[in-house]
């Protein structure tokens, strides 16, 4: 029993399903109608590979049909193979010169390919010559030209923008491609550059060096490991063999290992342990050295573009000046914060340690402003408002009276410290010493004033707290209230008595402090 021509076709479409249709299993006396039917039906429903087997088929029983081969040269273009649908396309204009499709879709995968000539000569021939297509087929071959010029003229801003018109109808032209990759990273912009290799990549996929140097510029430049060495694993896919891609790899795997174990450090505040990671100890060379080193190496060989940035090298000096700040080790850690700030002005460690330093030295508006910078970067940091705090609060004391200089003590000293250091300036600067040490009564009593005024402030635990604050109870325009109304003495009328050697006392007839039998001490 026959079985019937549509039966056929849907048993063949059916037996590939699902199971990679091989040419053998296609029966040699199936009708060369049924073929084409069953190449259609698997090209309409996605399954192109198969379509093509039962073209080829077809084709191969009746050569000259012209239909059959357009078709066919359609799959292929679904599946990007456009070198032979191209091939395809040309076999069915020999056959029929004036058949629309074929020339249409001829001048597109030409002018894919940047074969302007060929592309505008297709479209004229299907009578397209007054259609918008051909007048955008013309821009884009000037476009091209245009940004070719404009590489060799350095000019890279009008070489982007050329380009860009052009690569919208020449997307696998490999030399335009080229150009804009070029001018991209000659602008700087690394990102859009490596995007472009990507597309060469595509064109061309046996090349290796595009691999280098999309996988240094995304390890080194952008400082992204994990899509450096996933690039450099499609190099060793494509080509296991390759001794500059397994050297390449080799190499940025060792580097993240290392970096982890800094990552590791810095979390678990073991800052020690990070900078020995960073910088190196005697027997082990630092990341910071090692990165320098390799960025150096790829620069050279051409892989890092010179105005390509250095993301992960700057990391590194940034986590060093960080280290070394948390380290307490200030002077180890300037010239990597200053090194920091060059590469980005906007560091989060490098300005902290700016601010800090320029507090340290009482530069107190160049503090401000540094760490309002800082503040502007990075909103959310708890570390920039508490210094920047600091800061504010020393810029108010400092032109206010300095209690701790006045008695030549540390900020941070104790009560012990403030009330010896108290008693031995008061010994110094008795007014019975005051003539004998060349000093008038009346600067012996300011001297004196101005001793007793910062010691009632810094041995007073709430007095000492308000004036660290930045707020000087003795200020008259403080709006706390405070006791001395701007005097060094308190307010009653007492008499202020120093007690000398022998028991005689020296009365001020100013207002001021009353000890009975003089000071407290000898």
């Amino acid at each position: 029993m026959l079985l019937s021509l549509e039966y056929l076709t849907v048993f063949l479409a059916l037996c590939s399903t699902g199971y990679g249709l091989q040419a053998s299993e296609i029966p040699a006396d199936t009708p060369l109608s049924s073929l084409v039917a069953s190449a259609k039906s698997h090209l309409a429903s996605g399954s192109a590979r198969d379509a093509l087997l039962y073209f080829d088929a077809a084709i191969a029983r009746d050569p000259t049909n012209y239909l059959t081969i357009f078709q066919r040269g359609a799959a292929y273009l679904s599946l990007r193979r456009n070198t032979q649908a191209l091939e395809d396309f040309d076999r069915v204009l020999e056959l029929k010169p004036d058949f629309e499709s074929a020339l249409l879709q001829r001048s597109r995968l030409r002018a894919s390919s940047a074969d302007w000539t060929g592309a505008l000569s297709d479209l004229a021939k299907a009578g397209k010559k007054s259609s918008p297509e051909y007048a955008e087929l013309e821009e884009a071959r000037d476009a091209a030209l245009k940004a070719q010029k404009a590489e060799d003229r350095k000019q890279w801003d009008d070489c982007i923008t050329q380009a860009n018109v052009a690569v919208l109808k020449a997307n696998t032209a490999l030399g335009l491609r080229q150009t804009r990759a070029h001018c991209r990273f000659e602008k700087g912009d690394v990102e859009e550059g490596i995007s472009d290799l990507a597309h060469v990549l595509q064109i061309s996929p046996g090349s290796v060096e595009p691999h280098l140097q999309m996988s240094a510029m995304l390890f080194y430049s952008l400082a992204d490991n994990e899509r450096g060495i996933a690039q450099i694993r499609k190099c060793l896919h494509s080509d296991p063999d390759s001794k500059p891609c397994n050297r390449l790899y080799r190499r940025e795997k060792q580097i993240t290992k290392r970096l982890q174990k800094l990552r590791d450090a810095l979390e678990a505040r073991k800052f020690n342990n990070a900078i020995n990671l960073l910088v190196g100890t005697a027997d082990d060379t630092g990341l910071l050295g090692d990165v320098k080193d390799d960025v150096k190496e790829e620069r050279e060989a051409g892989h890092i573009h010179q105005k390509a940035p250095n993301k992960l090298y700057a990391s590194l000096v940034e986590d060093t000046c960080n280290a070394y700040q948390e380290a307490h080790m200030p002077k180890r850690a300037a010239p990597y914060c200053t090194e920091a700030l060059e590469t980005n002005p906007y560091s989060l460690p490098a300005l902290l340690f700016k601010g800090q330093t320029a507090i340290d030295e009482e530069r107190f508006d160049e503090a401000i402003a540094t760490l309002n910078t800082a503040k502007e970067h990075h909103p959310g940091s708890r570390e920039v408002q508490t210094l920047l705090q600091k800061a504010h609060v020393l810029q108010k004391r400092s032109k206010q009276k300095d209690y701790y200089k006045i008695l030549g003590v540390s900020r941070d000293a104790d009560e012990r410290t403030i009330k010896k250091a108290y008693r031995q300036l008061t010994r110094q600067h008795h007014p019975d010493k005051a003539t004998a040490q060349g000093v008038s009564k009346e600067e012996a009593e300011k001297r004196m004033a101005g001793i007793n005024e910062a010691y009632e402030v810094l041995s007073d635990p709430e007095l000492k707290a308000r004036y660290d604050n930045g707020d000087d109870p003795n200020d008259p325009e403080s709006q706390r209230g405070h006791p001395f109304q701007g005097s060094p003495f308190p307010p009653g009328g007492q008499q202020f008595f120093f007690q000398q050697g022998g028991g005689r006392q020296f009365k001020f007839a100013h207002q001021g402090f009353n000890f009975p039998g003089g000071f407290p001490f000898r």
